[in-house]
């Protein structure tokens, strides 16, 4: 991202490494959707600040060559190879991984499933199950979880890497996602509410557009602003380092209040600009 679109478009970042040092090192923290993209460039972030990271995706074979790079360069990974989507493995999951690190200070929630398609050609496919079952039920069974052992050592954090469209108008072609990611979003902001008092912070991450192999499917925004994994693991370390309850660029307010005062104007904008786009 050049350094206008940095200034103009990008959440806060945190560029000090010593700051983010001094918030996580020797804690441990679980990171969903770790093998590739934000969940990734997260691992590798926090490991160099002296996190002991617990990494959980789909690739073991991704997952093993990322802890040996961690490895490699003096800091803490285990691998945990799972697939969220299978709602009724995450328990056994969760049981292993917590007898083996029982105090986890810290829960990246960044696995998660990007798709635009029209509704009447997702019916047929798993789109929305598994949509649902990455963006909302499966990280919602985590939290809930893990908060109690959060609690029983006397707080923590978790993180979720979420979308500005999650707090925006439903856009054409864009449902299932913005559907499955706010839903999370509105449970997640709840849930804060009830944690607060037990120094449980829950920080809802904003994120505008990253250049990944997730978003880079499609070519669709191949011309648009964005942000690298690496600068949005940094939009992740200032909410880890400020403890925020909330990160996000500084457009997506006057957004959200658009769409309050003229619902009608924006949800009509999104339909022509759906009918002008492939």
């Amino acid at each position: 991202m050049s350094f206008l679109s940095s200034v103009l478009l990008s959440p806060p970042r945190c560029r000090q490494v010593a700051q983010l040092r001094a918030a996580v090192a020797g804690k441990t923290v679980l990171i969903t959707g770790a093998s590739f993209g934000i969940g990734e460039a997260t691992a590798l972030l926090l490991a160099e600040a002296g996190a002991e990271v617990l990494l959980i995706a789909r690739s073991a074979e991704k997952l093993e060559a990322l802890v040996a790079q961690i490895r490699a360069q003096g800091g803490r990974a285990t691998a945990y190879p799972a697939d969220l989507y299978t709602l009724e493995t995450l328990p056994a999951l969760l049981a292993t991984i917590t007898s083996h690190h029982p105090k986890i200070e810290l829960l990246i929630c960044n696995a998660g499933k990007s798709i635009r398609r029209r509704a009447t050609e997702s019916f047929g496919r798993d789109d929305l199950a598994r949509s649902l079952a990455l963006n909302l039920t499966g990280p919602a069974q985590l939290v809930a979880t893990l908060v109690p052992l959060m609690q029983a050592h006397g707080g923590g954090q978790v993180v979720s890497v979420s979308t500005v469209v999650a707090r925006l108008p439903g856009a054409p072609r864009w449902g299932t996602y913005q559907g499955s990611k706010g839903g999370f979003d509105l449970w997640f902001r709840s849930v804060a509410g009830e944690l607060r008092p037990q120094k449980i912070v829950l920080s809802s991450v904003y994120l505008p557009l990253v250049r990944t192999r997730m978003s880079a499917a499609s070519g669709l925004f191949d011309r648009v602003p964005a942000l690298t994994a690496h600068e949005a693991a940094q939009v992740l370390a200032y909410a880890i380092v400020r403890r925020a309850d909330r990160v996000a660029p500084w457009w997506l307010r006057p957004c959200e209040l658009l769409a309050t005062l003229l619902p009608t104007l924006v949800e009509r904008t999104l339909t022509w600009g759906d009918q002008r786009s492939p």
